[in-house]
């Protein structure tokens, strides 16, 4: 989004996303040591409101108007929770197993992230492209209203002020305002997507306390592959 839809470099969109890297990094072994405190299975709901909360709050801060800080700081707070999802839920899954059991439970738990992380991937994708074009019909209804034929008008008068003859301004001018419809209806759709993942973590955070309860500090060794 940062770099087709807001012209961002590739550098200017990494150094949006290390924000919220390097913020995960911090709060990973402080969330390592509150396994020792408290159950995983209140960690992880934690972890999956935060996410909630997280996705309903970009719902409202993305726009195509957003500057680099609020674009570093929403990716932070989307970061945030994390944290309490990926170690506690590690932890959860090896409750009650045998010892002689848990290398297998390793195999079994990083097959269904890498699973799970594919799958997610390919969704997000298909429900960004496909909102994206939804968007751009009901959008695309508008190009026929006074006010668009007046913009591109008014366009095109600029552009022929400025040297271009007015039949190729004309064509540049609905041109510039289509690329401006997809490039809204593409926020919308990302927009959506917060939506979805929003009702999709809070569904989660129930699911949570389903978790066989854990004794804190007496979970023993736990292999991570």
């Amino acid at each position: 989004m940062l770099q087709t839809l807001m012209g961002y470099t590739a550098e200017l969109a990494g150094l949006v996303l290390s924000g919220g890297a390097a913020v995960l990094l911090v709060i990973l072994p402080l969330v390592g040591k509150l396994t020792n405190k408290y159950p995983a299975k209140y960690l992880v709901a934690v972890g999956w409101l935060g996410i909630s909360m997280a996705m309903f709050v970009s719902t409202r801060a993305t726009d195509l108007q957003m500057s680099f800080s609020a674009c570093a700081i929403l990716r932070i707070y989307q970061n945030l929770p994390i944290a309490f999802v990926f170690i506690p839920i590690t932890l959860a899954a090896y409750v009650g197993l045998p010892a002689e059991k848990s290398n297998s439970a390793a195999g079994l738990v990083n097959f269904m992230r890498n699973m799970g992380g594919s799958v997610g991937t390919s969704i997000v994708a298909t429900v960004v492209a496909r909102r994206s074009q939804f968007h751009q019909s009901i959008l695309a209804q508008h190009t026929r209203s006074p006010r668009f034929m007046g913009a591109a008008n008014g366009m095109a008068l600029h552009l022929n002020h400025a040297g271009i003859g007015y039949h190729d301004a004309h064509k540049s001018a609905i041109a510039g305002l289509t690329r401006m419809i997809q490039a809204q209806a593409a926020v919308l759709s990302y927009i959506d997507l917060y939506w979805i993942l929003a009702v999709a973590t809070a569904v989660m955070f129930v699911l949570s306390f389903w978790l066989k309860k854990n004794k804190p500090g007496e979970g023993g060794r736990v292999p991570v592959h």
